[in-house]
């Protein structure tokens, strides 16, 4: 009889267990989504001096003929540099070789264009040359 109650009860508690962990990890993707900038704006805009981004980086095509068009790098003297592969094209005027440019940016969740292995698919936005 204590065999079968302990069967019984490690059935109900299997569910319970499995609901916890479930709800453990939904919210730890919500803290680590959470922490990218949000912006509706889904495609790149170019702003004004009050409307710049958060974030400065460098316009390079090093990676042009891997099939990367145009990359960002964001250097960081304590960090390794983030290379940004924006999902929409950057404007005439800013997509020139070595052209420093603040924006904002949200990580996507897409493989990268063919042929280009370094980076992270990403759309900018608030994008302004520095001065």
């Amino acid at each position: 009889m204590r065999l079968y109650h302990s069967l019984t009860c490690s059935k109900h508690i299997a569910p319970v267990l499995l609901a916890g962990v479930m709800l453990f990890c939904s919210c730890k993707t919500l803290q680590s989504t959470s922490s990218a900038p949000s912006n509706a704006n889904t495609s790149t805009t170019t702003g004004t001096a009050a409307t710049a981004g958060k974030y400065t980086g460098t316009v390079s095509h090093q990676y042009k003929k891997d099939g990367c068009s145009v990359v960002i790098i964001i250097s960081s003297p304590s960090d390794k540099p983030i290379t940004l592969i924006p999902k929409d094209p950057l404007p005439k005027e800013l997509d020139v070789d070595g052209k420093e440019i603040t924006f904002n940016y949200r990580p996507l969740k897409m493989p990268q264009p063919a042929g280009c292995s370094v980076g992270v698919p990403a759309v900018v936005t608030e994008v302004v040359r520095v001065k």
